[in-house]
């Protein structure tokens, strides 16, 4: 281990410092010893020697003494694209990886642990980062690590004895545009004291910044002439890599396009008086000292310094720390100890929780890893995917981004049934992008989610969330309603009013005609409405004869109750006609509707034939308005064996409640829709093959159960209640049974007509599309009124 030989690169194209400790000696092998720094630069540059066929790249000091790509004064050698400079490669202007590579390997190869210094903020991204590691890989630079600048100078200070344990320490780096401002934590970890990063550097851009400073140079270089093909030659002076540092600078001979000589000489050019500091100084106090990194030397280095307001004395680094701090990185690298430990930019998406969509932090924004140490999602992302379909859209916001991203995953087969995919990432600090992963266990199948192929999508994190929201409809409550109409003759049938005249006075009346008179309902209105109301044009002598109808069924029925009144004499007909007035009728009717129901017994008055329950059930269905009352039948319909409702009785009841009630869907909880959900499959379940005679309050229960999303808005949502795939399943078995009857019989091909456009509604409702705010009418409709 200790004859490893080690790397540490501060290739930065301003001025490149490299760092190993190892030595070449004439003659001998190379042998490990003193840390050895080789310089290449200011404005270092990789230039092309050689012929098309065999020319090879170089970089470091020989690419500084090369005449290669300054101009038409040097002949074929001076073509401009003998030359690239080291800026464009990191920026990306020039993408060729083995350039790049060329400017590494042109101060030292051979390594078995290279690390390179990266810069914070814009030139260091997921994409430059990469950009990196692709040209190390291509020369193969063995274990090759990037770390942040301000870290490699924090090590530097470290190894030189400056900093210690559980101090705060400000890193100021000089940069492209400016200043970049760090704060970094000293711990102690495997007894090797390391800097913990918490959050990105503050960036401060001013006139300081290395692009201005060498701007600043050249216009000197030029002069007032401006760049032409007579001051080409001044453009690439070396002397205007000195100038902008701050370096002393010697008069410049240099060979013009006509290969005549001049000479340049910025000896008495000071950038420092041309640049001006942040205008806001960056906040420090709370640091126990702070150390300036720059490239730049002399009076310029004083003048940063000076712009960087602090209560405590700013150390200057040497213009080598970085590179001397990534070899002391490679060092521990090769033993295994820590070399500093990273937060992970946030990485988000979007997950559907039981009351919508929401923010899930696949990177946590508390996580911190040690370097070189692979993050993985403590806890995957769970989406939940429609069956039917073929892709899956995921949203992402990363932290450094600047707009969130909506990536499609393309699953090859569309699923069976809804599924739930897991979502995670993997991702080391300062290695590139983050890794995401997709895994359907349902299809045995994992996916790669790609960042860069994901499309950006300008709008807010939070007005995403909100777009994503389903717009899960809510079915109107069902008001069935009246008409003046209904009540007069039809089809030379004496209408209500005529039966309340005829009847009011007579001991018995004809209940039976007055309860079928209140049944029916001609072109979709009734005598009374189904929240009790009469036609405005009644007058007050009829609305008097329908009381005192009222008032002698009531008494009829109290004379049943106790037992003073013959069954076969009354029947049901009596109690028929109070139902059948819907929530105009009398309280007590329900409270004994109630009762009868709670005792299930066929001795009593009003349950002496078997097919009695079925007015019993519907008829409390359709009169209950009271909220006591309400809530007492709720409870008890609830606390029965749901597995054993009948589908005309007990179900039958339960949609009318929900259907026709604002608070009925209210008193429900969780536990009581599941098992709603599950009675109303073995209802649907009952009709397949059958001529579904018996299917109408199936239906009717679901768009029922669909106002239960008055207490939870989400509720039945395809995606995120996995309810609604259940029902959606059940649906689409109706579906499939009613399209494949051929040639059905005319009863069954009018109930085929009538429902098949209420399954769609349905399952539209479910998969949070609903358009039909009319749907519990229209399913009260199809089954004949």
């Amino acid at each position: 281990m200790k004859n490893q030989k080690l790397c540490g690169f501060d290739i930065n194209g301003w001025r490149d410092f490299t760092a190993r400790n190892w030595r070449a000696v004439p003659g001998e092998e190379e042998e490990i010893g003193p840390t050895t720094i080789i310089q290449s630069g200011p404005l270092s540059s990789v230039v092309f020697s050689g012929d098309e066929k065999l020319g090879i790249w170089i970089g470091g000091p020989q690419a500084d003494l090369a005449p290669h790509g300054l101009g038409g004064g040097w002949g074929e050698i001076g073509r401009q694209e003998r030359r690239v400079s080291v800026r464009s490669m990191l920026e990306r202007r020039d993408p060729d990886l083995d350039r790049l590579a060329s400017a590494f390997k042109g101060s030292a190869q051979g390594a078995a642990f290279n690390v390179v210094s990266i810069d914070e903020g814009l030139g260091g991204g997921d994409e430059v980062q990469e950009h990196l590691l692709g040209a190390l890989a291509k020369g193969k630079f063995r274990n090759s690590t990037l770390v942040w600048r301000p870290v490699l100078a924090a090590l530097c200070a470290i190894e030189k004895g400056l900093i210690s344990e559980g101090q705060r320490v400000g890193i100021v780096c000089h940069n492209d545009a400016g200043l970049s401002v760090q704060k970094l934590l000293m711990r102690s970890s495997r007894g090797v004291l390391a800097p913990e990063r918490r959050e990105a550097a503050l960036q401060l851009h001013c006139a300081l910044g290395y692009e201005h400073l060498v701007r600043s140079a050249r216009e000197a270089a030029i002069g007032e002439a401006g760049f032409s093909a007579r001051t080409a030659h001044r453009a690439v002076a070396r002397s205007i890599g000195r100038a902008a540092l701050g370096l002393a600078c010697r008069p410049e001979v240099l060979r013009m396009h006509n290969s005549d000589w001049d000479t340049l000489d910025l000896s008495s050019v000071d950038v420092a008086e041309l640049a001006e500091g942040p205008e806001t100084a960056p906040d420090l106090s709370d640091c126990d000292f702070v150390l300036l990194e720059t490239l730049a030397e002399g009076r310029l280095k004083e003048r940063i310094a000076a712009s960087v307001k602090s209560r405590e004395p700013v150390i200057a680094l040497p213009t080598n720390a970085v590179a001397c701090g990534a070899l002391v990185a490679a060092g521990r690298a090769s033993r295994g100890e820590p070399i500093y430990f990273d937060f992970l930019p946030r990485l988000s998406t979007i997950v559907f929780a039981a009351t919508g969509p929401t923010s899930f932090d696949l990177v946590r924004p508390d996580e911190t890893l040690e370097a070189g140490r692979t993050y993985r999602s403590p806890e995957p992302a769970s989406l939940a995917i429609p069956a039917g379909q073929k892709t899956v859209s995921v949203y992402l916001r990363k932290e450094a981004a600047e707009h969130p991203r909506k990536a499609t995953v393309t699953l090859g087969e569309p699923l069976h049934d809804q599924s739930r995919v897991s979502l995670w990432v993997e991702q080391k600090p300062v290695s590139g992008r983050a890794r995401m992963f997709m895994e359907a266990r349902d299809l045995g199948r994992n996916f790669t989610v790609d960042w860069d192929e994901a499309e950006e999508d300008p709008r807010a994190w939070s007005e995403i969330i909100d777009s994503l929201a389903p717009r899960a409809s809510i079915p109107n409550r069902l008001v069935l309603p009246c008409a003046v109409h209904a009540w007069q003759e039809n089809n030379r049938a004496p209408g209500l009013f005529d039966l309340l005249d005829r009847e009011v006075d007579r001991d018995r009346p004809d209940w039976n005609a007055l309860a079928a008179k209140l049944a029916m309902r001609p072109a979709g209105a009734y005598c009374i409405s189904s929240d009790g109301d009469l036609p405005s044009e009644l007058g007050q002598a009829d609305i008097k004869r329908l009381d005192r109808l009222t008032e002698k069924a009531l008494e009829t029925n109290r004379r049943r109750l106790h037992g003073t009144e013959l069954d076969e004499v009354a029947g049901n007909d009596a109690l028929k006609f109070l139902t059948w007035q819907f929530r105009r009728c009398p309280e007590e009717v329900a409270d004994w509707l109630i009762d009868c129901i709670q005792k299930g017994s066929r001795t009593h008055p009003f349950t002496r034939h078997h097919a009695s329950w079925k007015l019993i059930f519907q008829g409390l269905g359709r009169i209950i308005g009271d909220k006591a009352q309400e809530k007492r039948a709720v409870a008890h319909l609830l606390s029965s064996q749901i597995e054993d409702w009948v589908w005309e009785r007990e179900s039958a009841c339960m949609a009318f409640l929900l259907s026709r009630s604002a608070t009925a869907p209210l008193l429900l909880d969780r536990r009581h829709v599941e098992r709603l959900v599950q009675r109303t499959i073995a209802d649907f379940r009952m009709n397949l093959g059958t001529k579904y005679t018996r299917f109408h309050y199936a239906p009717f229960l679901i768009a029922g159960l669909l106002r239960w999303r008055l207490k939870e808005p989400m509720a039945l949502v395809a995606g995120i209640d996995p309810l609604a795939a259940v029902l959606l399943e059940v649906i689409t078995e109706a579906e499939k049974d009613l399209k494949g009857v051929r040639e059905p019989e005319p009863k069954l091909a009018r109930r085929r007509d009538k429902y098949l456009p209420i399954l769609h509604d349905l399952k539209a409702e479910l998969i949070g599309e609903g358009a039909n705010p009319d749907l519990l009418l229209d399913i009260y409709s199809a089954g004949g009124g």
